[in-house]
């Protein structure tokens, strides 16, 4: 891959330019941008009414964006803190409406309470986990229970490591820089119905 970007630096499949000297407006990024999107959609198995975003601002840009975009319907939302990044997504959604932790923060990091012990609020706008907290150690070894409310996972360290069943999501965001791509760039997959009611 570094090869192919290394020879194409000067001018990107023969256009004359190289991809940083291109407008996001051109016919050139627009295949560039389509063709992600459709090896994401490929790769992801992701259904036909969720869409796939790249946006800038990394992982906690992220966090503020599922805030601002979801939290909207009922003003609160559940999270279900296990490590440092669910951590600092609680502390940003935190600014937009109600966090509800579903269970107290873990005296020492490294395990998962029981769901059985989760307390779920009936009128959350989604339920928000951390697939694998790299800091501390936790990965979850399943897609919790959230009494149907729409799920947000950061699945930024696992993304394209094993198989996802996306339709069980409402969103998924990933930090590019683990697995995906250059570091900066965010993926985000959200399910169509979720979008078009952001906090004004």
């Amino acid at each position: 891959v570094l090869s192919e970007v290394q020879s194409e630096l000067l001018s990107f499949r023969d256009s004359g330019m190289s991809l940083m000297e291109m407008s996001h407006r051109s016919k050139e990024y627009s295949k560039i941008n389509n063709d992600a999107q459709n090896a994401v959609r490929e790769l992801l198995n992701v259904p036909e009414n969720y869409k796939i975003l790249f946006i800038q601002g990394g992982g906690t840009g992220a966090f503020a964006a599922v805030a601002m975009n979801m939290m909207n319907r009922t003003g609160s939302a559940d999270y279900a803190v296990t490590g440092t990044w669910s951590g600092k997504a609680a502390k940003e959604a935190a600014k937009y409406g109600k966090v509800s932790l579903v269970f107290p923060k873990a005296d020492k990091p490294g395990s998962i309470p029981p769901e059985s012990t989760w307390t779920l609020s009936p009128d959350a706008s989604y339920l928000y986990y951390c697939d694998n907290e790299t800091v501390d150690g936790v990965e979850f070894p399943y897609v919790p229970n959230s009494n149907g409310v729409p799920i947000v996972c950061d699945m930024s360290s696992s993304i394209m490591t094993k198989r996802v069943d996306v339709a069980k999501f409402g969103a998924i965001i990933a930090g590019a820089q683990k697995n995906i791509g250059p570091a900066g760039v965010t993926l985000i997959i959200v399910r169509e119905d979720l979008l078009g009611n952001p906090m004004k």
